[in-house]
């Protein structure tokens, strides 16, 4: 069996930062079990929504200044958008 106690060596965090009505970056790598985190640091609020193939997330609204982290579970690339700006892309790839 595996040890009940979490390491945290083995997992990370990788912060996306949305400004400029962009994600910066707009891809990130991951592992499973890392951890990702959507950064507002623009002046208005934004999401990072998933709803194309499942499972999917949805981060719901961002207010400005706010951080919503994501436990990347399952493997696979996600593509995703903001849905009040759609223009706004980003891709999320599990490894």
């Amino acid at each position: 069996g595996r040890p009940s106690s979490s390491t945290s060596a083995q997992s990370k965090t990788v912060t996306v930062v949305i400004r400029g009505f962009k994600f910066e970056p707009a891809t990130v790598t991951v592992n499973q079990g890392d951890t990702v985190e959507w950064k507002n640091d623009d002046i208005v609020p934004h999401t990072a929504t998933q709803d194309v193939s499942k499972p999917s997330f949805d981060s719901g609204t961002i207010e400005m200044g706010a951080v919503w982290r994501y436990i990347a579970r399952n493997k696979g690339t996600y593509d995703y958008t903001c849905t009040f700006h759609p223009r706004m892309e980003g891709k999320l790839i599990v490894q």
